[in-house]
C-alpha cells in the first residue's frame, strides 16, 4: 500500500465526533500532510508543526491531523500548546474521558504533578460508575511510570464500584513492579479460585520478579496460607511448589506432589515430572527419593517405566556432577558409585519392560556405560551391535554406530572407525549426530597427520558456536593454523598427533615417553604449553601425581601468556587435594586462579573447591 493510499484509509479509520471524515480530505491536503510525515521522520518537528496546523485549522474535525499535531507537540515538549489542543478537542467531544486524561499526563510531563492529579481525578468523576473509566486513567499513569497512583486508582475504583474482583493482573502487576509480592500473589489466587486453569499465566507473570529471597518468602507465605485455607485446590498446591523449587526448596516441594499425587489419583505422574525438576537442579537426593516412590507406590502404573529410565539417568548426571569416576587416575578400581547405580537400574529396566519403547534406547546407554566408564570394550561392542542388529531404524541405533566408530579407535582399528562414521555421516547428513561424526573423522585425519583434510572437515562446522562439537572443531582448527612447522613436513605436530591418539587408546605410558621425547626434540616450538599440560596429565595417569604437579605448576611460570595456565593451575589443585592429601597447598593453588586470572571460566568452581576444602560446604 502507497503512502497516499494509506493516508485516505487512515482519515476513514480515526473517527473524530462520531463520523468519517475522509470525504473533507481533498489531495493537496493530503499532499500536504504527507510532506509533514516527511518531517518527523527526519525529526524536523518544526517545520512538520507549521504544516499540520494549518492543515488542524483547516479541517479540526479530522482526527489524524489532530493526533498527529499533539504528538509533535510533546516532541518538542511544547507542552502548553498541545495542552491547548486538548481543550480545544475536550470542549467539542460529549464524552471527553480519554481526552481529559491525555491533558493530565502533559500537565505531568510539564512538571505540574499537583494539577496533573486533579486533572486524572476529575476524568474519572465524568463516569465514575463505570470500570472502563479507571482502566483508561490507570494506563494514562502507566505511560507516565506512576506505579503507586495507578494502584490508588484501581483500587479506588474496586470500593466504588463494590466489587474486589476487577482489575486483579492489573493490580498484581503492579504490586510485583512495587515490590509488594506479597500483596501480587494474593490478587493471582483469587485469579486461580475463579480459573484454577490460569496457573501458567500466574507463574509466567510472577516469573520474573522472583529475583531475591525476600520476594520468595513474601510469596511462599502467602501461598502457603492459601493452601491452608482452601487445602483442595490444586492450582494453589502447584503454585506453592513450583514456588518452593524458585527457592530450591525441593523437599518442601516433594511434600507438595505427594499431597497432590494422593489427592488427585495421579498414579505418580506428578511425582515423576517433579523428580525430573529436581534432577535438573542438581537436587539428586530429593529425585532419588521422588522416582523410588514412584516405583514403590506404582510399580505397575503408567509412569513407572518412565521414572525408572529417569532414575538412571539421574544417577549418571549425579556421577558426573560429583566427577566421580570407576577408576582412579592409575587405572586402579574405585569402590562403587553413582555409575555403579545407572548401571543396575538400566539393566533392571530391560528385565522389567523387555517389550518398553525406551528399550533400545536404554540398552544403547547400558553400551555406552561399557565403553566410556568402565572401558569394558568387549561388553560395550555386544551391546551396542545388539542394537544396531535389533533395532536399525531407531535414533538409539544411529547413536549406537556413533559409539562403535569411536570404540574401534580405542581398539586401534582407524579404517573401521573411519567407515563407520562415514557412513553415519551419508545417512544422516546433518543434525548433531553428524555434526559428531564429522568431528571424529577430522580427529582419524589429524591422528595420521592429514592436516589439510582434517581442517576441511571442521570447515563445515563452525556456524554454530552454541555446541560442544563446534567449538572443538574450533579448537582444533585453532590448534592447525598455530602449530604447522616449521617445515613442510609439519614433523612436531605429526608426532604430536601421535601421542594424542595414544592418550585416546589409554596408552599412558607410552604415550608419555613419546611426549617426553618430542618435547626434548622440538622444546621451542609452539606446541610447548600444549606439550606441557599434556605431560603432567600424563604423569598423573602414570602413578606420579608429585611431579604431574610439579609439570602443572611450571606451566604458568614458562608460558604464563598460555590460554592453558588457568587450567594448569586447577588440575595441580585438584591433584594436591585428591592424589595427596595436601588440602593447605590445594587451597592456595585455587587462590592463585582468583587472583592471576580474574577472567577465567574457572572462577566458580575454584571457589566452590575452596569452599569444599576449607569445609564451608559438603
Amino acid at each position: 500500500m502507497n503512502v497516499k493510499k494509506w493516508i485516505f484509509c487512515a482519515f476513514a479509520i480515526w473517527i473524530g465526533t462520531g463520523q468519517s471524515f475522509a470525504q473533507d480530505v481533498d489531495s493537496s491536503q493530503v499532499g500536504r500532510f504527507q510532506l509533514a510525515e516527511s518531517f518527523i521522520r527526519a525529526a524536523q518537528y518544526e517545520r512538520a508543526i507549521a504544516l499540520l496546523e494549518d492543515l488542524y485549522e483547516g479541517n479540526p474535525g479530522t482526527h489524524v491531523f489532530y493526533e498527529r499535531l499533539r504528538e509533535a507537540y510533546e516532541s518538542v515538549k511544547r507542552y502548553d500548546a498541545a495542552i491547548s489542543l486538548i481543550d480545544k478537542k475536550i470542549a467539542s467531544e460529549t464524552s471527553p474521558t480519554i481526552y481529559v486524561a491525555d491533558k493530565a499526563r502533559l500537565q505531568f510531563l510539564k512538571g505540574d504533578e499537583i494539577t496533573a492529579r486533579k486533572t486524572w481525578q476529575s476524568a474519572i468523576e465524568l463516569n465514575p460508575a463505570s470500570s472502563s473509566v479507571y482502566l483508561l486513567v490507570y494506563r494514562s499513569l502507566m505511560q507516565v511510570r506512576l506505579f503507586d497512583y495507578s494502584i490508588e486508582v484501581l483500587e479506588e475504583g474496586r470500593d466504588r464500584l463494590g466489587n474486589s474482583a476487577l482489575f486483579q493482573t492489573d493490580l498484581a502487576q503492579l504490586y510485583n513492579l512495587t515490590s509488594q509480592h506479597d500483596k501480587a500473589v494474593a490478587q493471582y489466587l483469587d485469579l486461580l479460585k475463579i480459573n484454577q486453569n490460569q496457573l501458567n499465566y500466574v507463574r509466567s507473570q510472577m516469573g520474573p520478579f522472583l529475583t531475591t529471597p525476600e520476594s520468595l518468602e513474601k510469596s511462599i507465605g502467602v501461598v502457603e496460607a492459601g493452601v491452608a485455607e482452601e487445602p483442595l485446590n490444586r492450582a494453589f498446591r502447584e503454585f506453592l511448589a513450583w514456588l518452593y523449587v524458585e527457592n530450591s526448596q525441593y523437599r518442601l516441594a516433594l511434600d507438595v506432589y505427594r499431597a497432590i499425587d494422593r489427592l488427585e489419583r495421579e498414579e505418580g505422574r506428578m511425582l515423576f515430572s517433579f523428580a525430573q525438576v529436581a534432577s535438573e537442579g542438581g537436587a539428586y537426593d530429593v529425585a532419588l527419593e521422588a522416582f523410588d516412590e514412584v516405583l514403590r507406590r506404582y510399580p505397575t502404573g503408567p509412569s513407572a517405566p518412565d521414572a525408572l529410565r529417569g532414575l538412571g539417568l539421574m544417577q549418571e548426571k549425579w556421577a558426573v556432577t560429583l566427577g566421580e569416576a570407576v577408576f582412579d587416575m592409575t587405572g586402579k578400581r574405585l569402590p562403587k558409585n553413582h555409575f555403579d547405580e545407572a548401571l543396575d537400574t538400566y539393566q533392571r529396566f530391560l528385565i522389567e519392560y523387555p517389550q518398553h519403547p525406551f528399550f533400545p534406547d536404554v540398552l544403547r546407554r547400558i553400551g555406552l556405560l561399557h565403553q566410556d566408564v568402565f572401558y569394558d570394550y568387549t561388553s560395550a561392542y555386544t551391546v551396542l551391535t545388539e542394537v544396531i542388529g535389533r533395532y536399525p531404524q531407531t535414533i538409539a541405533a544411529d547413536q549406537a554406530a556413533y559409539d562403535l566408530g569411536r570404540l574401534a579407535i580405542m581398539e586401534n582399528r582407524l579404517e573401521d572407525s573411519k567407515l563407520e562414521f562415514s557412513r553415519l555421516l551419508t545417512r544422516l547428513r546433518t543434525g548433531e549426530l553428524a555434526d559428531l561424526a564429522r568431528y571424529e573423522l577430522a580427529l582419524l585425519h589429524f591422528y595420521k597427520g592429514e592436516f589439510e583434510t582434517a581442517q576441511g572437515f571442521t570447515e563445515a562446522m563452525q556456524e554454530n558456536t552454541s555446541t560442544d562439537v563446534a567449538n572443538d572443531a574450533i579448537a582444533m582448527k585453532v590448534l592447525l593454523i598455530e602449530n604447522r612447522g616449521p617445515d613442510s613436513l609439519d614433523v612436531p605436530l605429526k608426532k604430536y598427533a601421535k601421542t594424542k591418539l595414544l592418550t585416546r587408546q589409554r596408552k599412558w605410558e607410552a604415550s608419555l615417553h613419546q611426549l617426553e621425547d618430542l618435547m626434548e626434540e622440538f622444546g621451542s616450538h609452539p606446541l610447548a604449553d600444549e606439550m606441557l599440560f599434556d605431560k603432567a596429565e600424563l604423569l598423573a595417569r602414570n602413578a606420579q601425581p608429585e611431579q604431574a604437579v610439579q609439570s602443572y605448576l611450571e606451566l604458568p611460570l614458562i608460558h604464563p601468556a598460555s590460554f592453558l595456565s588457568d587450567k594448569s593451575l586447577f588440575k595441580a589443585a585438584l591433584i594436591q587435594s585428591t592424589m595427596l592429601g595436601q588440602k593447605e597447598a590445594a587451597i592456595a593453588t585455587f587462590q592463585r586462579i582468583l587472583t592471576e586470572y580474574p577472567g577465567s571460566l574457572l572462577l566458580t568452581r575454584a571457589r566452590e573447591e575452596i569452599r569444599i576444602l576449607r569445609g564451608d560446604e559438603v
